[in-house]
């Protein structure tokens, strides 16, 4: 374990996107835009009418995903992430009816009818991912 202390709330953000605004690009674009190089996703409630997600399939190294992208009227249940070097990591759940999917978010999930979402900038102590060479996998660091 590794932990990582002195992080503070700058500022507070809410977001609201647009039909046809893909969720990742514009936290990507907004990071930057803010300057938002560390930050955690803390709210979001959206629909949107494409998705794409991957989830592990492993529980050994190296990790291995299976993606895969959904289509019609679909709900955000539950979305949350930490951005690291202005790189949001982003995990959520989506409903289509009855059905439950949740995992890892990728680019291409886009906005239906709205999607708002809270972000908290923060400062004190920057992170980035950086791979772990044992695993392979990435894995928060601060920035020096």
């Amino acid at each position: 374990m590794e932990y990582f202390t002195g992080i503070q709330i700058e500022d507070i953000i809410a977001i609201r996107l647009d039909q046809g605004d893909d969720i990742i690009e514009s936290i990507r674009k907004l990071a930057r835009k803010l300057d938002i190089q560390t930050g955690v996703i803390v709210s979001c409630v959206a629909t949107v009418d494409r998705a794409a997600m991957h989830y592990i399939t492993t529980t050994g190294y190296p990790a291995e995903n299976e993606m895969y992208e959904l289509e019609g009227p679909i709900e955000v249940a539950a979305l949350q992430g930490i951005i690291a070097d202005y790189e949001p990591h982003l995990h959520c759940v989506m409903g289509i009816g009855e059905k439950t999917y949740a995992g890892h978010m990728h680019a291409g999930c886009r906005t239906l009818y709205l999607t708002e979402i809270v972000v908290h900038k923060l400062r004190g102590c920057p992170l980035q991912r950086v791979k772990n060479t044992d695993t392979g996998i990435m894995q928060l660091k601060p920035r020096l």
